[in-house]
């Protein structure tokens, strides 16, 4: 398969995944109740695991190591996108310190994004 074909791929995955994340985050500071639902919570754990699953497709078909700095600092940056969201959109807590999370979640998403744009180095 063509690896430029599974990169664009993958990006649209990430795309989805950034969008759902957002719109669950809007849904939450306006207190909605659909934000943790069960179809909710499924789609975006769906795109979550297709995210990282095409993500190591990728980083196999490039024949990256795992402990290259480069899928790493990904690994890292998607692992922290999912521990701030999981956090943030939780029931229960304050709305500033949802929020607070939340807008972290995006910076680690945006942080994961210029790494695997080139726009910056990884960490490693």
């Amino acid at each position: 398969m063509d690896i430029n074909v599974l990169v664009k791929a993958h990006s649209g995955i990430a795309y989805l995944a950034l969008l759902i994340y957002v719109v669950r985050g809007i849904m939450m500071l306006a207190g909605s109740s659909l934000t943790n639902s069960r179809g909710v919570l499924g789609l975006s754990s769906v795109i979550t695991l297709a995210l990282f699953g095409m993500g190591v497709f990728v980083a196999l078909e490039k024949q990256l190591s795992f402990a290259d700095g480069f899928v790493l600092t990904k690994i890292i940056g998607l692992l922290l996108f999912v521990a701030f969201g999981v956090v943030a959109l939780k029931q229960g807590l304050s709305k500033p310190i949802a929020s607070i999370l939340w807008l972290l979640g995006l910076a680690a998403f945006a942080y994961t994004y210029l790494i695997a744009t080139h726009k910056l180095a990884p960490l490693f």
